[in-house]
């Protein structure tokens, strides 16, 4: 069988060469037999980067230039690690156990909005529980580095001091969005669980590593369909829009909820919070992971997806119908869990740059439509018109953002839309882009913030 984690280590997906996957380093460093690390998580502003650059993918891309240069400029005794938005840096502990590290350079590279937190960590003497204690820290560190990025007067504090003052700062449901953050690895190395395999991403076992598509860039396909995938709602879930208001998936936050009510009611120290935290945000991390899977896998013999876009697929596919049963299949597999939509586009000689674009735009599609019955929830091919009924449904989720306000969650699609207004066009009956006219005029020019 492949083992979990590696040494030399894999590189981690979508950054720059230099940069070894997280999991393999702290699996490396568990295994040295140091009795205390001293850990750093940098974690990045994603979002303003996405916005900034027209498109995730270029957002992403930026925002882990930026990581890298960080990691570079730590200094000797730091071992960095990568994943997903973040950098991870650790070193056998040589401060005092209140004696903060050097400040990374978070700053980084091309304006990039970082925040860090750091803590001591005590290990074990067995191996695997090291392990398991590094990256059940780590995740830890990497809440209260979220926390200081988006509250960056917040003093340098130890990471469990830093989440202490979590319930006078956040709300409950605030605080069950910061508890749903990514995990280093959310399958620990046990000997039963599946290991990802060459070209595969170390977080994501079966699942193609998203180092795998700049080959396809490079040579596109003239025919066939540019494909992106997300998961819907991936922290909150998603409800029904028939008027009933029934839950049709349950996110992550929504999971974490009760254990945030309890953490404001008691004030239930950090420690125990991440202890009961963890294995539930490790439970669904494996659930992504076998949701992307099973969507990966549907495809299998009429393309290729790589996994580029933290809880999404990217990639090529032969026809719309493989994409539609691949997604339809995945969905059943987590049903009431988690729901992906997908969107895609016809290459047929067009530039690969602009096919994924426009496919992005039809994922954007899929989003204004969840909650539905409408077929093209789940998959969106570019240039095929929304019918009546489905049109009249995605201008009404967007006039809903609109009156909800700018910083209402989800306001984010209303950017997404605004600047696809040449395709929202293309798309709409023309009297149904009017109304779309009407919501665009309301929010035009000003924040929408998500």
């Amino acid at each position: 069988m492949t083992p979990a984690y590696r040494w030399p280590p894999r590189h981690a997906p979508g950054f720059p060469p230099d940069c070894p996957d997280a999991g393999d380093v702290l699996a490396r460093f568990a295994a040295a037999g140091v009795r205390a690390a001293t850990l750093v998580v940098v974690t990045s502003g994603l979002r303003a980067r996405v916005e900034d650059s027209g498109d995730h993918e270029a957002g992403l891309d930026r925002v882990r230039r930026s990581l890298a240069a960080v990691g570079r400029a730590a200094g000797d005794g730091w071992q960095p690690g990568y994943y997903g938005k973040d950098l991870v840096l650790v070193r056998a502990a040589t401060d005092g156990p209140d004696e903060p590290p050097p400040a990374p350079l978070v700053a980084g590279d091309g304006g990039v909005r970082h925040g860090w937190a750091w803590d001591h960590v005590p290990l074990p003497w067995d191996a695997d529980e090291r392990r398991t204690a590094l990256l059940r820290a780590c995740y830890a560190v990497a809440m209260a580095a979220r926390l200081r990025r988006d509250r960056p007067e917040l003093p340098q504090l130890r990471a469990a001091d830093a989440l202490a003052r979590v319930p006078e700062l956040l709300s409950a449901r605030a605080t069950a969005s910061l508890l749903a953050g990514v995990l280093v690895r959310p399958l620990d190395g046990h000997p039963a669980q599946a290991s990802a395999g060459d070209g595969e991403d170390p977080r994501l076992p079966g699942v193609a590593s998203a180092d795998g598509l700049p080959a396809l860039a490079a040579a596109p396909p003239a025919r066939g369909l540019y494909a992106v995938t997300d998961v819907h709602d991936i922290e909150w879930g998603t409800s029904s829009r028939a008027g009933d208001g029934a839950r049709l998936t349950r996110g992550n936050a929504r999971e974490l909820l009760p254990l945030a009510g309890a953490w404001h009611a008691a004030r239930t120290p950090v420690d125990e919070l991440v202890r009961r935290a963890y294995p539930l945000r490790a439970r669904r991390e494996a659930l992504l992971a076998g949701h992307l899977r099973a969507l990966s896998d549907g495809v299998a013999g009429a393309g290729r997806l790589f996994a580029t876009l933290g809880d999404g697929l990217s990639g090529v596919v032969n026809d719309a119908e493989a994409l539609r049963t691949a997604v339809a299949g995945a969905n059943r597999w987590t049903e009431g869990q988690m729901h992906s939509g997908a969107g895609a586009a016809p290459l047929d000689g067009t530039d690969l740059d602009a096919a994924r674009r426009r496919a992005h735009f039809s994922l954007h599609v899929t989003k204004t439509l969840k909650g539905t019955a409408h077929a093209q929830r789940v998959l969106h091919v570019y240039g095929e018109p929304l019918g009546p009924d489905a049109a009249e449904a995605a201008v009404a989720f967007l006039a809903d953002l609109s009156a909800a306000g700018p910083g209402a969650p989800g306001a984010h699609h209303l950017a997404h839309a605004l600047r696809w207004r040449d395709d929202w066009r293309r798309h709409l009956p023309p009297p149904r882009f009017v109304c779309l006219e009407r919501v665009f005029a309301t929010v035009d020019g000003q924040p929408t913030a998500g």
